[in-house]
C-alpha cells in the first residue's frame, strides 16, 4: 500500500540539514525533474508493525492450536484411560475364560468319572436284575412245589380221616362219656331220617382246645357213612330255614337251652384254616355258598353258577385279582 505524501506548509521552517528518511517538497517540479539529485531516488516503504488483521489472525491461530492441543491431550488421556480400562476388561476376560476352560475340564474329568460310575452301576444293575429274576423264578417254582406237597399232606391226612366227621357247638356234659357221645351221634342221625347203629361208629372222643363246648370228633365204620350223615343234616336245615328250627340241641335230646348244632368233615388244620378264609372271603364278595366234600373247599357264587375248588390261599387271592 503506498503513502500518501504532502508538501509542507508555507511559513514551515525546516532545518539545513535534512535526515535521510525525512523529504522535502520542490516548488518548480518542471526544473525538478531534470535535477541530477533528484533522479533515481529509492523509495522505502515503512513496514506496520502493528497491523490489527495480522495480530487477531495470529491470535486466532495460536487459539485454535491452543484448543487443538487441548483437544490432543483431553483425547490421549481419554483414549489412554479406555485403553486401561479395555486392558483391564480384557485381561479380566483372559482370567474367567482361563478360569472357565479349567472348570470345563474338571467337569469334563467328572462326566468321564461319573459315566464310568454309572456303567459300573448299570452292570450291578443288570447282574442284580437277573438274579432277582433267577430268584424269583426259583421261588415260583418252590411255590408250586410247596403247593403240591401241602396237596399231597393233606391227601394223605385227608385218607387217615376220610371217615371222621366233626361236631361243634355241643354243650360238655359233667362226668361225659363215650356213651354219652355215641347217643348224641345216634340221635343226630334219628333227627335227620338216618338210623345209626352204635357198632356204625369206631371211635368218638372231644378235641383238646380251650373252648368250653370242645367239638366231637367221630370215626366212622365207612366213608357212605360219613357222607350219607353230612348231606342229610345239610338237606335238613336247607329243608327248615327258620333258625330255630334248624339241627340243634333240643331236637337231638339235649336239656338247656337250645343251641344249634354243626356237623361237617374232620379237617386238618391247615384245610380248616383255609375253609376258614373261604367262608370270611365268600362273606366279603357275596358268594352264596361255601363248603368242603372230601377233604376240599368249593365256593359259588349263585345257584346254578360252576362251582370253584379252592386249592390254596393263592386260588383266593387270584379270585379277588380278577375282579
Amino acid at each position: 500500500m503506498s503513502i500518501v505524501k504532502h508538501s509542507p506548509k508555507k511559513g514551515l521552517k525546516l532545518p539545513s540539514t535534512t535526515a535521510v528518511e525525512q523529504s522535502q517538497s520542490v516548488p518548480n517540479i518542471t526544473q525538478a525533474i531534470s535535477d541530477p539529485e533528484l533522479i533515481n531516488v529509492t523509495r522505502y516503504k515503512r513496514l506496520r508493525t502493528n497491523d490489527s488483521h495480522t495480530s487477531y489472525l495470529d491470535d486466532f491461530k495460536l487459539e485454535i492450536k491452543q484448543m487443538l492441543t487441548t483437544w490432543k491431550r483431553d483425547y490421549e488421556d481419554a483414549f489412554s484411560k479406555a485403553l486401561a480400562e479395555q486392558t483391564s476388561l480384557v485381561a479380566k476376560l483372559v482370567t474367567e475364560v482361563t478360569e472357565l476352560k479349567q472348570q470345563n475340564l474338571d467337569i469334563q474329568k467328572s462326566n468321564k468319572e461319573i459315566e464310568k460310575s454309572i456303567t459300573t452301576i448299570s452292570e450291578l444293575y443288570d447282574d442284580m436284575n437277573n438274579k432277582v429274576k433267577l430268584l424269583q423264578s426259583e421261588c415260583r417254582n418252590y411255590k408250586k412245589y410247596t403247593e403240591v406237597l401241602e396237596k399231597t399232606v393233606r391227601d394223605l391226612q385227608y385218607q387217615s380221616r376220610s371217615s371222621t366227621i366233626e361236631i361243634r357247638n355241643v354243650p360238655l356234659k359233667p362226668n361225659e362219656s363215650a356213651a354219652d357221645l355215641t347217643n348224641i351221634i345216634t340221635n343226630i342221625g334219628s333227627t335227620v331220617d338216618l338210623p345209626i347203629s352204635p357198632t356204625a361208629i369206631r371211635d368218638v372222643y372231644r378235641a383238646s382246645g380251650n373252648s368250653p363246648n370242645k367239638a366231637i370228633i367221630a370215626e366212622l365204620t365207612s366213608v357212605q357213612i360219613k357222607t350219607e350223615l353230612i348231606s342229610r343234616v345239610r338237606k335238613f336245615n336247607t329243608k327248615h330255614e327258620s333258625n330255630d328250627h334248624k339241627l340243634n340241641t333240643q331236637l337231638i335230646g339235649l336239656p338247656g337251652q337250645k343251641h344249634p348244632v354243626y356237623v361237617d368233615e374232620h379237617l386238618c388244620s391247615s384245610v380248616k384254616k383255609l375253609f376258614y378264609l373261604c367262608r370270611q372271603f365268600a362273606k366279603q364278595h357275596d358268594y352264596k355258598f361255601c363248603w368242603s366234600s372230601n377233604g376240599r373247599i368249593f365256593l359259588r357264587k349263585q345257584p346254578g353258577d360252576k362251582q370253584i375248588l379252592i386249592k390254596s390261599e393263592t386260588t383266593l387271592q387270584e379270585l379277588q385279582d380278577s375282579k
